[in-house]
């Protein structure tokens, strides 16, 4: 796969007798300078801030007397129809930029079609807005890019300019948005490459837009604006879902999420669960323990404010911190749900792998998130927890005789009636290798589902490095000395 060229700040030539301006309309997260480090599944959980971008483009417009082309997602149109009115409304032009970011470059020749067609629906969906036909048209990551297969089958269909090739600055919107939320966890240069910009790039259009005022695309081509043409509407296909009535009888699943100062990830992870119950709507009768081991900030009355109102939720509180795996523990005896899964609270691992976990568990007493599976995976880990986990895994392995090769997950899915009663000695972070240890020791079935585990996003790990250490290595003379059962 190719990587996705990065989006111009204020770069390519303008004609300078009428300079020419350009907006990407799409979300910071798109960046994609982040596209390499930041999975695709967390668009749907970060905060969406487009219209930010946008309505400090428009000022800034307005301020200058300038004109310019806003190139949108079809996305973003769907989710925010005012905001493409509002550009409209100022003056300005609206063109397409897709649907979603992708890197068009990477399409395989079979999957083309369906791509054009993501493209036909983001041009209804703008045109369905504005009134007014959509003749611009340019790729959200390759707006620099070589000519290729994208690029003319969209202009053979009706387009009259790719705005990559037009004589325009561009600039992303989010570029402009200066507040933007801060992330953690991926590469220091991704994240440099990302913010440092900011506040160059907006001072950058100010001073180019003082020195001159600028116009949309199409006024520099000489495009008089004209109505939307009939075009033949598309249909797209939503899954088939179940009467409510097919659902009676599903299995009950608890899932018990463990928060210890957390209230920078709160309200993603609220986003991310909410998505998780409806497209897994069908696999289990869906309720939640959130458990806050003795937080310092304000995770406590967050949980209250974004999930005391809900029938399928209890929230509990411990007085003190006393360890992820105690606060697993309270979680699991909270609940009497037969199925019950423990989730990292920062998000570690996707919640949507639940859908795979959970009919594993038949024959089975634990299924664990396992990175170091041979189909598994890692993504931006530091190399000293990766290192520590990966050797602790290691030896609990050999000394067990075993194969599971991931023993400090926390994503996990339980029957609890195998469970419940085990006993605890290790409250903290290596108590999820006890658990293992005590299950099999008893005569319990362990299995794994290969997954990735990525690096938090918000805030910081809790973790205590030697700590944790010292802890895994008691506990291995533990289990070799048979005082672990």
């Amino acid at each position: 796969m190719s990587t996705p060229r990065a989006a111009p700040g204020l770069s390519s030539a303008a004609n300078a007798a009428a300079p020419a301006l350009g907006f990407d309309v799409v979300e910071w997260f798109h960046d994609p300078a982040l596209a390499a480090q930041l999975s695709r599944r967390h668009w749907r959980r970060l905060p969406t801030r487009a219209a930010v971008g946008v309505d400090r483009a428009l000022a800034m417009c307005a301020e200058y007397g300038s004109q310019a082309t806003f190139f949108v997602l079809g996305a973003i149109a769907e989710a925010e129809p005012d905001l493409v009115r509002r550009i409209v409304v100022a003056g300005h032009e609206i063109a397409s930029l897709g649907w979603l970011p992708r890197d068009l470059d990477a399409v395989a020749p079979g999957e083309r079609e369906a791509v054009l067609l993501e493209w036909e629906r983001a041009r209804q969906a703008l045109e369905g807005i504005t009134g007014v036909a959509i003749r611009g048209v340019r790729a959200a990551w390759n707006a620099n890019g070589e000519v290729s297969w994208w690029r003319d089958a969209l202009l053979a269909k009706g387009y009259a300019y790719d705005g990559s090739r037009a004589h325009a600055e561009f600039v992303a919107t989010w570029q402009l948005d200066t507040e933007q939320p801060r992330l953690v966890g991926l590469p220091a240069r991704t994240l440099r490459e990302h913010y440092e910009p900011l506040d160059r790039v907006r001072a950058a259009l100010e001073q180019r837009l003082r020195a001159k005022p600028c116009q949309s695309i199409a006024a520099s081509l000489g495009l008089a604006a004209c109505p939307a043409p009939q075009r033949v509407p598309l249909h797209v296909a939503e899954p088939a879902r179940p009467a409510p009535a097919a659902r009676v009888g599903l299995p009950r699943l608890a899932v018990v999420v463990p928060l210890m100062n957390e209230e920078a990830g709160l309200p993603s992870l609220a986003v991310d669960l909410d998505a998780l119950t409806e497209r897994l709507r069908d696999l289990a009768a869906w309720e939640f323990v959130f458990v806050d081991d003795g937080s310092t900030d304000r995770t406590w009355p967050l949980l209250q404010s974004l999930f005391g109102a809900r029938a399928n939720v209890q929230l509990v509180q411990h007085a003190r911190n006393l360890g992820v795996s105690a606060a697993i523990r309270t979680g699991i005896l909270a609940t009497d749900a037969p199925f019950v899964a423990s989730i990292d609270g920062d998000l570690s691992y996707d919640p949507l792998e639940l859908e795979h976990m959970l009919p594993l568990l038949e024959g089975a007493d634990v299924v664990t998130a396992s990175p170091y599976h041979r189909a598994g995976g890692v993504k931006n880990v530091p190399a000293w927890r990766l290192s520590l986990s990966r050797t602790l895994s290691w030896c609990y392995q050999r000394l067990l005789r075993s194969e599971v090769s991931t023993w400090t997950s926390c994503f996990r899915v339980y029957r609890r009636a195998a469970v419940a009663e085990l006993p605890q000695q290790n409250q903290g972070f290596l108590g999820t290798a006890e658990l293992l240890v005590r299950v099999l020791r008893r005569g319990g079935v362990v299995r794994e589902h290969p997954c990735v585990l990525e690096a938090r996003l918000f805030g910081l790990s809790k973790m205590k490095i030697l700590r944790t250490i010292r802890g895994h290595l008691r506990l291995l003379w533990q289990v070799a000395c048979g005082r672990v059962r």
